[in-house]
């Protein structure tokens, strides 16, 4: 009887183990798929905004003087998680300047409603500059997009 009694054993323990690596993969998918603050290569770019209705309207945020300023500043609002974020650059003079905009709204009383309830930390609310998309589609088109 002993000898069955360590196998019992010896099967028991295998099978403690597959459960706990099963487990551990279960935590790992999860974790993986996890909603995380927007990041760079989420952010849609000049292109997007061109293929949304010129009729729509948006929030324009921020003007910066680099991408890299404009990924730190999205990484830094987990606020923005929750829309629809682009950018792009325009030429101004003999500078490049990047704009963010926030959301694709139907009409300017929808992005107001935005505006008033946007909480961010490093940009105030009454900043936040609604746009109307073809204005900004035609300052997309003055400057190349890369």
């Amino acid at each position: 009887m002993t000898g069955k009694w360590r196998i019992g054993v010896r099967v028991s323990r295998l099978v403690g183990r597959v459960f706990f690596v099963i487990a551990a993969l279960m935590i790992a998918a999860l974790i993986m798929v996890a909603p995380l603050p927007v990041q760079a290569e989420e952010l849609n770019e000049a292109q997007w905004l061109m293929r949304q209705s010129e009729q729509a309207f948006s929030l324009q945020l921020v003007t910066l003087s680099s991408r890299q300023q404009v990924e730190r500043f999205v990484a830094g609002e987990p606020a923005l998680m929750d829309y629809s974020v682009a950018y792009y650059r325009y030429q101004k003079k003999a500078r490049l300047l990047y704009v963010v905009t926030l959301g694709v709204f139907a009409d300017a009383d929808s992005a107001q409603q935005v505006k008033e309830s946007l909480q961010l930390g490093s940009v105030a609310a009454e900043e936040a500059w609604i746009r109307p998309l073809d204005e900004i589609q035609a300052q997309i088109r003055t400057t190349l997009q890369l």
